[in-house]
């Protein structure tokens, strides 16, 4: 699965109008001729698609580059962990690949930490009622497989992952290799009751 981003976004826009240009092939019927109307259809239906996509991240694209930074420490400390092998609730885990970082489940994990940051919860349900399932999908992920875990109050990326590592069901999910991708959300509010919330997606496609 590819990342979603504005490229893809522009790239499928210009592939439409393209189309729309150029000379359009027709089919030769015993009553008429019939052009490719269905296929327009499904060219259209995939931009709609995209924009809500790109809609429903819009608030989470631009982010302060410190929380980047931690996002981008986490994935790193948990393919080391998955590299090393580990144990999950005194049961030994294998060495598993590696996760890459999917930007649309970066998406989800950062809205369901600001979420919980700006709303003052802590909960895998949102603030709308929404299951992490439903928020991942609605990034723009399609999956067979997918996890989450979070965190409050970790002050750094160390401390979340091992946090995460203590935790049976949390470490099942970070050595799980089904999982191919990983996306982080990191949010800091002051004032709320943790400070730091972290989001981590898993998803297969």
């Amino acid at each position: 699965m590819g990342k979603m981003n504005w490229g893809v976004a522009v790239w499928v826009g210009a592939a439409l109008l393209a189309g729309c240009g150029a000379e359009e092939r027709v089919e030769a019927t015993s009553e008429g001729v019939i052009g490719e109307s269905l296929q327009a259809e499904r060219a259209e239906s995939e931009v709609e698609r995209m924009l809500t996509v790109l809609a429903y991240c819009d608030d989470v694209t631009t982010w302060d580059p410190a929380w980047t930074d931690f996002e981008n420490q986490v994935l790193t400390l948990v393919n080391q962990r998955r590299a090393a092998g580990g144990s999950c609730g005194g049961v030994s885990k294998p060495p598993v690949a590696a996760l890459t970082l999917d930007t649309r489940l970066r998406c989800a994990a950062r809205k369901h930490s600001k979420d919980m940051g700006d709303n003052n919860f802590f909960s895998h349900t949102g603030s709308n009622g929404s299951a992490f399932s439903q928020r991942i999908t609605s990034a723009g992920y399609t999956w067979r497989a997918a996890a989450e875990n979070i965190g409050a109050g970790y002050a750094t990326p160390a401390a979340a992952v091992t946090g995460w590592m203590n935790s049976t069901g949390h470490c099942n999910n970070i050595m799980n290799g089904t999982y191919k991708h990983l996306g982080v959300g990191y949010y800091n509010k002051a004032g709320s009751t943790y400070r730091h919330y972290w989001t981590q997606d898993f998803g297969t496609p």
